[in-house]
């Protein structure tokens, strides 16, 4: 999973993620921000899971993650709805590769820590 993060001009953390994978940057930018304590939390749960732990759901204000024992999957709350299968059948599609994201949960830790380590570090 191939990422950037920059700091806006305002000096705001973004994360910039590869094709397929960036609903993980938005909700790394918009969900997660420079939440210390929440990043922890979820490091945390991570290591729980990789460990043989529970499952771990955070809904936020416009994504969810979920972590499984082998998965982490971000998803857009708007993508929470079932499609009717007449439009399924009509082939209609909806657009979705910056709602939701998948990745195993080995990368994931690994993407969190870089996160955490690039929001801590000095401007």
């Amino acid at each position: 999973m191939d990422h950037e993060f920059v700091r806006d001009i305002d000096g705001r953390c973004r994360a910039r993620l590869s094709m397929g994978h960036e609903a993980f940057g938005f909700w790394l930018t918009d969900e997660l921000g420079e939440n210390l304590p929440l990043c922890d939390e979820i490091l945390k749960a991570t290591a729980h899971l990789l460990h043989g732990g529970d499952d771990y759901k955070l809904s936020g204000k416009t994504f969810c993650l979920y972590l499984e024992e082998e998965a982490a999957t971000v998803s857009a709350l708007e993508l929470q709805f079932e499609t009717p299968i007449e439009d399924n059948e009509q082939g209609l599609s909806y657009y979705d590769d910056e709602l939701f994201a998948a990745c195993g949960l080995e990368d994931f830790e690994l993407l969190l820590r870089a996160w955490r380590e690039f929001i801590t570090e000095q401007e």
